[in-house]
């Protein structure tokens, strides 16, 4: 707690350093949405910049930009069909495989990105996990938190997994409470949306997780078609019980394989993911671990129709999908 209490000033301190115009901020002239997070972790970044990606390009030349964590690359980086989760990361590489002629960029300063995506006539840009990026300014801020551990009831690093105090969720426009179960109730809603006490310009939303159906990441049989033997989860996200939870909806025992957060899948682990596997097994990964499973050396060892991917999209609950929609457009007006 005493370490906390140390890391919480020091980013508190460097916050008034950018309020106070000490540090500087750069300011495009590109509308632009930052979809972000208090706590270090999955709160769903991935799914949210997709469902945004995906509604806002009907209007707007998009472009998203990424710090590209976990790449083994560095400087700014545009997504071409060279790329890999190795050079871009494997959320970029996700979003450049997987959204219709989404224009994906990495780089560490964010302000350089923002530069490039100017030049290249973008009207709109999404920025992934830039909360904490003071160094550009945002038309709009969206917060993510995950509804099992709300970000008000946590703690500042290393006691918790908050990267700065819980106050700095005044810079959120929207609040956005992720994972939430179907089955949410009102005055439990209401309950969430008194402990923040927000202020009047901040909105807070409900969202869960629904998923579709599987597909194999090598061969073309239907998952129904699969024997029905157990299914192996395998995850390389920070809070796999979301997608344990999607598997167990598929009515087969599930037996979770966990990774850290933003692994590099080697060839001993598709190596022991293959001795977990029974005759009847199944392997069931995310999308975003399924870019990683694309380099040659993983692939080739991949039998046809024994690994399946996991497609997830997020929904609204309450059905305030229409509300959330007409608030991003009044903030980017």
């Amino acid at each position: 707690m005493p370490f906390g209490w140390l890391y919480g000033t020091i980013t508190s301190f460097r916050n008034r350093l950018y309020d106070n115009g000490i540090f500087k901020t750069y300011h495009s002239e590109l509308k632009t949405i930052v979809i972000g997070n208090l706590q270090v972790g999955g709160s769903g970044k991935t799914p949210h910049t997709a469902m945004l990606y995906k509604w806002l390009s009907k209007y707007y030349k998009v472009g998203i930009l990424s710090r590209g964590y976990g790449r083994k690359t560095s400087g700014l980086i545009a997504a071409d069909d060279h790329s890999t989760a190795e050079t871009i990361g494997d959320e970029p590489f996700w979003y450049y495989r997987t959204l219709h002629d989404a224009k994906v960029v990495v780089a560490e300063q964010r302000q350089l990105g923002l530069a490039y995506f100017e030049k290249e006539g973008m009207e709109l840009v999404l920025l992934d996990d830039a909360f904490q990026h003071r160094a550009v300014s945002c038309k709009l801020n969206i917060l993510l938190s995950d509804f099992a551990l709300p970000y008000y009831n946590d703690h500042v690093m290393p006691y918790g997994r908050l990267r700065e105090w819980k106050t700095s969720d005044k810079r959120a426009h929207i609040i956005i409470f992720t994972k939430c179960p179907a089955q949410l109730k009102l005055d439990e809603k209401i309950e969430m949306i008194q402990l923040i006490n927000p202020y009047d310009y901040q909105h807070v939303f409900f969202t869960g997780i629904k998923s579709h159906k599987p597909f194999a990441l090598k061969g073309d049989i239907n998952f129904e078609e699969a024997n029905n033997g157990k299914i192996i989860a395998m995850s390389g996200i920070a809070n796999p019980e979301s997608f344990i939870a999607q598997c167990e909806l598929l009515n087969r025992q599930v037996v979770p394989f966990n990774f850290p957060d933003h692994c590099s899948f080697q060839v001993s682990d598709i190596n022991n993911m293959l001795a977990m596997l029974g005759e009847k097994d199944v392997v069931m990964i995310t999308e975003k671990d399924a870019s990683k499973f694309l380099k040659p050396d993983l692939l080739e060892l991949i039998p046809e129709d024994k690994v399946f991917v996991l497609p997830v999209e997020i929904y609204f609950l309450f059905n305030e999908e229409e509300r959330f929609k007409e608030t991003v457009k009044a903030c980017l007006k």
